[in-house]
């Protein structure tokens, strides 16, 4: 990976966060299970969140933050929380088919692999308590675990796990005295 921070990979990901954004635009939180602000908010933290992340773990830091910004997508585009994760794999694999039929051209295809590594994702990152030698689905769950926490959300124990590792390969400490 180059140290030239000039040339940060982006171009398909800031797609991918316009496609996103101009989907959930026109929701509301009508038979909702959380707000549709907490999915805005939450797919733009998580994808930079991925993208520091994945610098600091050594892979591929825009299809990390393309993950991050659609792991959720299941809840977005129904509104439905449980089962979020496996449910989410035709609805990914459907959105970024599409942006490469949109933006492929000018911006970069996404490869099969790649497709594959954020689909693999999206559908594990609800399984918290389960340790995979999977990067890219370890990843996002633990930025789905800091995101939480950075947000205010209930933390439970195996959120706290990840979010803990996660500060830690960051360099950083939560150091707050209640």
């Amino acid at each position: 990976m180059s140290n030239d921070i000039t040339n940060f990979p982006a171009k398909r990901l800031n797609c991918i966060l316009n496609l996103l954004h101009d989907e959930m635009k026109p929701l509301n939180d009508n038979k909702r299970d959380q707000p549709i602000k907490w999915s805005f908010m939450h797919v733009y933290s998580c994808s930079q969140l991925a993208k520091l992340l994945a610098l600091k773990r050594g892979i591929d830091p825009e299809i990390a933050g393309i993950a991050g910004a659609i792991h959720d997508l299941a809840i977005i585009r129904t509104g439905i929380f449980e089962n979020h994760g496996p449910a989410s794999d035709p609805m990914i694999r459907e959105f970024l088919e599409n942006y490469n039929s949109i933006f492929g051209t000018s911006h970069g295809k996404l490869t099969k692999e790649e497709i594959e590594i954020i689909a693999k994702a999206s559908i594990h990152h609800t399984e918290k308590t389960i340790f995979s030698e999977n990067k890219f689905c370890e990843l996002i769950k633990d930025v789905d675990s800091l995101d939480r926490f950075l947000h205010g959300k209930d933390t439970y124990d195996h959120y706290k796990k990840r979010t803990k590792s996660a500060l830690e390969d960051l360099n950083l400490e939560y150091l707050h005295n209640p």
